[in-house]
């Protein structure tokens, strides 16, 4: 009994002096990860510790920290013994010091409440561990792998018959339980929510000002032998915040290579917001399973492949964002900054440097940027590379007389490591969109800068040339072509030009090329394509000829 008691009495002392040491401790984060999904904020403080135990309370943090991947360390002499978080709703605090007695019976309802809905969440959670297993069981019972010498066809369809209805009752039960498991999350939160509107109203009749906002905690114990100074190191992963790729092409006529500028479109909403802190863009995914899949049995006509993990397959793409608010926030290519830091980053790229490893890549941009806790999207830019560049003329005078300026790339994908849309720019004009996506087939990509007028092109119909000939049962088109070029500029083009020859697909109709000046063609497609360049103030002429014989009953069109 006297062990009891000074056990109880050493227990109250170092709760008190533990209390009596607590620090708080405000911080501002100096380094923040993005992700693409979530960010890994580091804070840093330097204090002094007492002797013993002291309690560290990092206070005024945001609002979607994940209590499962909070980190601690330091320097000095000290031993970190237990790191917390906390959630901390001022106005309650003041209304119990205050002896309300409306709050300590609500209290009391809530946190009762709450208490009930975990104890009914393990019991689902153990119910669903014991479902499982059954169903585990069941499908590695020897009987349905085939393994038993002993058992008979009949003995067989009775077992699979019964595993079928066990199967059927157990996913039934798991589906139930699901459902149930909702309910009660959904009820929690409304708890939670009426806490935090329980302690506005109490602000408001107590005090009768603006409410306090709830304060975010992470809480580090430490002890230490004698009293030191120390720096302790947080950090910690939150979810309201991410960044996706965005592209800019920046075409000049009088110059070869495209400008391909790297730029990162951030958003956070954390309830704080970052204040000139240093930004790391990270193209990992936290939230992405790593674990090896598995294959389970598969039984021909019974069962199916089930792949374990199958969050590791998928992943939510990016989310586009509106021209409108592209428009204006791209030509800056950086978020709000002072004066200052706004002459620097008309070339933020130069300050940023890459590291890469076998499964990811970090941008470390060495500007300090401030993104306001809004979900808005807020621009920085990562870095500018040339991209290997020729210009050639495009043109399909089948369908319209315009002459397109393409700029061809390439090998661009050494440049592209992850998909993104990008706004393409000719000699400063917006000209159009396009999606970047590495990974496919082609190792070229073309694309339109517009349309040149002082390249003419026209297709003409020559009729002397076009006729039809009476056969047996048959009747022989003939058509041709001309197409005329004419290059107005003062240099040399090179140009593409698509046209194409009909396909048959009844075997009563023939189809026979005559003359194709020279163009490809493509069997599958029917696709005609010419290469050819142009001097300066020529012209150039093709003839496209072409036969279709046909039945005598069956009309032909041609274009």
């Amino acid at each position: 009994m006297k062990t009891l008691i000074l056990f109880l009495a050493c227990f109250i002392f170092y709760k008190a002096y533990s209390a009596d040491n607590e620090k708080v401790i405000k911080s501002k984060p100096e380094k923040i990860i993005v992700y693409m999904q979530g960010a890994q904020v580091h804070r840093t403080s330097s204090l002094n510790l007492v002797a013993g135990q002291n309690t560290l309370i990092f206070s005024g943090l945001e609002n979607c920290i994940n209590t499962s991947a909070i980190q601690a360390s330091g320097n000095g002499n000290f031993i970190i013994a237990e790191i917390q978080h906390e959630v901390r709703y001022p106005e309650l605090d003041k209304a119990k010091l205050n002896g309300d007695v409306r709050y300590k019976k609500l209290l009391k309802h809530v946190n009762d409440s709450l208490q009930a809905i975990n104890y009914l969440l393990e019991e689902i959670s153990a119910k669903t561990e014991a479902l499982s297993t059954e169903k585990n069981v069941l499908l590695n019972y020897s009987l349905y792998k085939g393994q038993s010498k002993r058992d008979s066809i009949a003995s067989l369809k009775d077992g699979l018959n019964y595993l079928r209805e066990k199967l059927f009752n157990i996913n039934a039960e798991l589906l139930k339980l699901k459902r149930e498991r909702e309910k009660l999350e959904a009820k929690k939160i409304a708890l939670n929510e009426r806490l935090i509107s329980v302690s506005n109203e109490l602000a408001n009749q107590n005090n009768g000002g603006d409410v306090e906002k709830v304060d975010y905690r992470i809480l580090v114990h430490v002890i230490a032998d004698q009293a030191t100074q120390a720096t302790i190191n947080i950090n910690y992963y939150i979810t309201n915040a991410g960044w996706t790729p965005l592209y800019d092409l920046r075409a000049v006529s009088n110059e070869q290579n495209i400008k391909l500028t790297y730029k990162a479109q951030i958003h956070q909403n954390s309830g704080n917001d970052w204040g000139n802190v240093k930004l790391v863009l990270s193209t990992a995914n936290p939230n992405r399973s790593y674990n090896l899949p598995e294959l389970s049995p598969w039984y021909l006509g019974y069962n199916y492949p089930v792949y374990k993990n199958k969050k590791q397959f998928s992943e939510a793409s990016p989310a586009s964002t509106a021209m409108s608010e592209k428009m204006v926030d791209s030509k800056a290519g950086y978020s709000s900054v002072d004066q200052e830091e706004l002459n620097l980053a008309k070339s933020a790229y130069d300050y940023t440097s890459v590291s890469e490893n076998v499964i990811e890549t970090e941008y470390e941009i060495k500007l300090n940027y401030s993104i306001p806790s809004d979900g808005k999207h807020h621009f920085a830019a990562i870095l500018v590379k040339d991209l290997k560049t020729s210009y050639r003329y495009k043109a399909i005078p089948k369908i319209n007389n315009n002459v397109y300026l393409t700029a061809v790339l390439p090998d661009w994908e050494d440049a592209i490591t992850m998909a993104g849309e990008a706004s393409i720019y000719f000699d400063g004009s917006f000209v159009g969109e396009t999606n970047l996506t590495p990974g496919g087939t082609e190792d070229t990509i073309q694309l339109s800068l517009g349309i040149d007028k002082n390249i003419a092109i026209n297709r003409q119909k020559i009729k002397d040339k076009c006729s039809q000939k009476m056969l047996d049962n048959d009747i022989l088109h003939q058509y041709t072509f001309e197409i005329t070029m004419k290059n107005s500029r003062a240099s040399k083009i090179e140009i593409e030009v698509l046209d194409q020859l009909p396909l048959a697909q009844d075997k009563t109709v023939t189809i026979e090329r005559k003359e194709l000046s020279g163009a490809r063609y493509d069997e599958v497609t029917g696709i005609l394509k010419w290469r050819s360049s142009i001097q300066p103030k020529d012209s150039k002429k093709l003839t496209l000829t072409y036969q279709i014989k046909a039945p005598k009953h069956m009309p032909i069109a041609s274009n």
